[in-house]
């Protein structure tokens, strides 16, 4: 998982609606900061969502004994806030990121970060290829081994990293196949990379950001530091950076998170780390189950999902309601959010809401950064729509054909979803030009769940953050099923937790939205 992963946003560390101001701590907030103080074991925290971590995190280490402490955070925006707010004069906090940085340097002196970040990249691809590859194939190793390198830094054989390649578009096109340029090359190019990032100091390149995580964990640079070590957001780090914290510690470790919110196991996040540390430190577990956030009727609704999940006396009333999908343009107000599973849905209500004169902004930088690269590979500096469009449906028949022959059948729903989005996006743009000028006006990560205007995002983009009004567009949510299966499809425990993420975004009311845009 890279620092720059956006899962956890700018609300965060906001006041939630009905967190008190007053200390006046409940029974389990008390016996967790009690735990900090007293405590000799592995403590587990199972924070649900709204429940005021972060305030209790904080609380327990101004309390804790132990002279060198270290608060590690999801990303730099969150390790700044958290170093504004620590009281206790020997903790600090840190990514995991800048830790394995630390690791590095004291085994490879004067050691640089890579200025520009892809040259690490790029110089270890063009050693284990050679002058020959066409650049197309380069630049798929490359990707590949540089999200290897933080997602599975052991991995050493033939198969270990498939599931990466395919996640991250790294397969070549069939084209290239005749010319022996295959998904098995790619990932035994990027094996080989690997190897020589391990073993070979770069001096002329300095290290990457994927370096920070890969090299303390694969050539074991891990030593004990800090006598207490708290791991926020323990559901979405990586098994590597996981290792590389405890690696860190030699005393007490605290992992903090909510297993209920394991939303990006796609993404290399280690979704049954509660779980695992528990049973690996033997640790003991404290729950936080009272949100301050959700009114009580829309914590009853996640009760679904989370049965132990509980409001504040404090909580407003809440309300959940149903709406049709074509009365919901009628109710949409600036400020308010409309979520879901995924991308094309939100590209057609964006433009519904654009058509109506309503200011929108759909999350995710890196998704529109994505559907652009699409644009370009496929429109080839020209101009036409129409003829983008033919290319689009050849694209989009080709790559689910393949992914059906590398019995990789889950992916058919993310090619066909970024085909939907972009077809939607067409929609009275004149050219590839304004096609691409419209999806870098649209797609952001700057003031996500601003009052004036209407957010469109994914669950998985809306995580951390919280509106007053939240629109779900359920029929979204509907669970994966394979080619073939019989009987009634049942979700995932992945599935159902995106689904609690989804109604946990509200404040005051939760708004389920049944049935879909015309064109999707």
């Amino acid at each position: 998982m890279s620092e720059h992963d956006d899962s956890v946003l700018d609300q965060a560390f906001s006041t939630t609606a009905y967190e008190p101001t007053l200390k006046v701590w409940s029974d389990q907030q008390k016996a967790i900061h009690q735990e900090f103080a007293d405590g000799t074991g592995h403590l587990v925290i199972r924070a649900f969502a709204g429940t005021g971590k972060t305030t209790h995190i904080l609380e327990g280490i101004s309390h804790a004994p132990e002279r060198r402490i270290m608060l590690c955070a999801f990303n730099k925006r969150i390790q700044e806030e958290l170093t504004r707010r620590l009281q206790n004069p020997n903790a600090q906090a840190k990514t995991l990121h800048a830790l394995g940085y630390g690791c590095v340097s004291r085994y490879w002196e004067h050691m640089r970060p890579c200025a520009p970040s892809y040259l690490r990249a790029r110089t270890l691809t063009d050693a284990v290829v050679g002058d020959q590859a066409p650049d197309a194939m380069k630049r798929l190793v490359s990707t590949l081994h540089t999200k290897a390198r933080e997602m599975a830094p052991l991995a050493s054989s033939a198969g270990d990293l498939l599931d990466i390649a395919y996640q991250f578009d790294c397969v070549p096109d069939e084209e290239w196949e005749v010319f022996g340029y295959d998904v098995g090359w790619v990932e035994q190019m990027a094996l080989k990379a690997m190897g020589l990032a391990a073993e070979k100091k770069p001096i002329a390149t300095g290290i990457d950001f994927a370096d920070m995580i890969f090299l303390p964990v694969r050539n074991r640079w891990m030593r004990p530091m800090y006598d207490l070590v708290v791991v926020d957001e323990c559901q979405d780090m990586s098994a590597a950076q996981l290792t590389l914290a405890q690696g860190l510690c030699g005393g007490r470790i605290v992992a903090v998170g909510d297993s209920f919110q394991a939303i990006y196991a796609f993404r290399g996040a280690d979704s049954t780390s509660l779980d695992r540390l528990t049973t690996e430190l033997s640790a003991k577990v404290l729950p936080l189950s009272v949100t301050y956030r959700c009114g009580r009727a829309i914590v009853e609704e996640a009760r679904r999902f989370v049965p132990d999940f509980e409001a504040s006396p404090l909580n407003g009333p809440g309300l959940v309601t149903d709406l049709p999908y074509e009365k919901m343009g009628a109710a949409v107000q600036l400020g308010d959010f409309i979520l879901s599973r995924k991308n094309a849905p939100l590209a057609s209500v964006a433009m519904s809401l654009i058509r109506a004169q309503i200011r929108v902004q759909v999350a995710g930088k890196d998704i529109g950064a994505g559907l652009k690269a699409l644009v370009e590979k496929l429109s080839k500096a020209k101009n036409s729509i129409p003829a983008f469009l033919d290319k689009l449906v050849e694209w989009e028949s080709r790559e689910c054909v393949r992914a059906l022959k590398a019995d990789r059948e889950e992916q058919v729903q993310g090619i066909q979803d970024k085909g939907e989005t972009l077809r939607v996006l067409c929609e009275g743009v004149t050219g590839v030009k304004e096609l691409t000028a419209r999806i870098d006006g649209l797609f952001t990560d700057d003031g996500l769940g601003a009052k004036g205007v209407v957010t469109c995002s994914s669950v998985h983009k809306a995580k951390g953050l919280q509106a007053n009004r939240v629109f779900v567009l359920k029929d979204t949510l509907t669970p994966f099923r394979k080619r073939g299966a019989k009987g009634p499809a049942v979700p995932t425990q992945e599935e159902r937790n995106i689904e609690y993420v989804a109604c946990t975004r509200a404040i005051d009311e939760l708004v389920w939205v049944h049935g879909l845009p015309g064109d999707c």
